[in-house]
């Protein structure tokens, strides 16, 4: 990591005059500021993976940094595909398994994206299948936004879902 020298790359923390003195005493350095970056640092990493010490606001704020990134990557997730009755929200993953291998779609933007192609759910089973004619609701699982299970089609479609 390379040490920037640019002023503006910095902020500036008010310290007691007391405190700085005896960190310069007992650190036996006048400059300290490598030292009280080192701290800060310290305590960030240490404190990477424990939301328990967070800031409420701080959670706030990387909620609405990952809504912001769901949004951009696949659209608003009130909206999405309408698979006859069945409503795929987008950010919605599809799956099919054929011939032992599992091929993955989403919804984004309100459309059913397989690689980099917009397709039907009829169009991605029978793509997956090398253009034979299958049968979408018997063949394509559905996993919901946030939801780890996979669903079968056909249930969902009967559930009215």
């Amino acid at each position: 990591m390379s040490i920037s020298t640019n002023p503006t790359d910095y902020v500036y923390v008010p310290l007691r005059a007391d405190l700085f003195a005896e960190l310069i005493r007992r650190s036996g350095r006048s400059d300290v500021s490598v030292y009280v970056e080192n701290q800060v640092q310290d305590f960030l990493e240490a404190t990477k993976g424990d939301p328990s010490i967070w800031s409420a606001e701080y959670i706030e704020r990387q909620a609405q940094d990952t809504d912001q990134e769901f949004f951009k990557k696949y659209g608003n997730p009130s909206r999405g595909y309408q698979w006859q009755n069945l409503f795929l929200p987008n950010g919605s993953q599809i799956r099919m398994t054929y011939r032992g291998e599992a091929h993955y779609a989403y919804i984004q933007h309100e459309r059913l994206r397989f690689g980099s192609q917009d397709l039907s759910p009829s169009e991605f089973a029978r793509s997956v299948a090398n253009n034979t004619n299958r049968n979408a609701w018997r063949d394509i699982y559905v996993q919901f936004p946030g939801e780890a299970d996979w669903k079968f089609a056909d249930d969902l479609r009967r559930q009215g879902k």
